[in-house]
């Protein structure tokens, strides 16, 4: 086989080992970023590429300049992501608690099409999180329809929302850390899961509990548009964005 050949394999399948690892960056890193350049200039390339990471179920959606190479699984691919697989140790309850934050979070830094298009850094905070979901749970009370009060949003959500909305919003241990029967504990850990996997980072020039969702969070965020869980609860905050006590966006460019 041409050496050539084999030498552009190997480099394209390097690419998709580096996209495996959405910590790193291609500006600190100078193979990859070399090999990033090479993906967005060469369509051979490109195309070689593409084809190793679908041979792997995974979809390449972008090549950022800054965030390097971001891959998504194929449904039912070999990376996919289930929530079951979230921190294995915690109860089935819990992990509809922290797909209920993720939700949340998503649709309150990301709520409308444009939202999704513009490559704006937003930034969130614990206690925004928090008060979002508390505003939420309001509004599915008071358009209420299920015996409890709450506006049902699918059936495995449905307890999630009560599990929340009778926690307080801090609660800490003796040893002065957050309680886990507290909602700020589980925000944090969900944002603190998404720093892990590449998609947010800490703001704490801006104080504890602040972070950047990142721009492959934006894309992830795209993908599940279309859910209808989702998409209740961006409408809640669209709504809550044009009141005039409404929260305003937080973003950077």
């Amino acid at each position: 086989m041409n050496v050539t050949v084999i030498d552009d394999a190997r480099d394209a399948a390097r690419l998709v080992r580096y996209a495996c690892q959405p910590r790193l960056r291609p500006l600190a890193d100078k193979p990859y970023h070399q090999l990033l350049e090479r993906y967005r200039s060469s369509s051979e390339f490109r195309e070689l590429v593409d084809a190793i990471a679908d041979g792997l179920t995974l979809l390449i959606v972008a090549a950022h300049p800054e965030e390097g190479i971001v891959a998504h699984p194929h449904p039912d691919g070999i990376f996919t992501y289930r929530l079951v697989d979230y921190q294995k140790g915690i109860k089935p309850a819990e992990r509809m608690l922290v797909g209920l934050i993720h939700v949340a979070i998503a649709a309150r830094a990301y709520p409308t099409p444009s939202d999704l298009e513009e490559e704006t850094i937003k930034r969130v905070s614990v206690v925004e999180v928090d008060t979002f979901v508390r505003h939420l749970i309001s509004e599915l009370r008071r358009s209420g329809e299920d015996e409890s009060g709450l506006t049902s949003t699918s059936a495995e959500f449905d307890q999630a929302w009560r599990d929340y909305d009778r926690m307080p919003s801090h609660r800490a241990t003796g040893r002065n850390t957050l309680s886990p029967t507290c909602t700020h504990y589980w925000i944090t850990n969900v944002l603190d899961w998404l720093v892990t996997q590449g998609l947010a980072q800490r703001a704490t020039e801006f104080g504890v509990g602040h972070y950047r969702l990142l721009h492959r969070f934006r894309l992830q965020v795209a993908e599940a548009a279309g859910q209808l869980v989702y998409e209740k609860v961006a409408d809640v905050r669209r709504r809550q964005v044009v009141l005039p006590d409404g929260v305003g966006e937080d973003g950077e460019r």
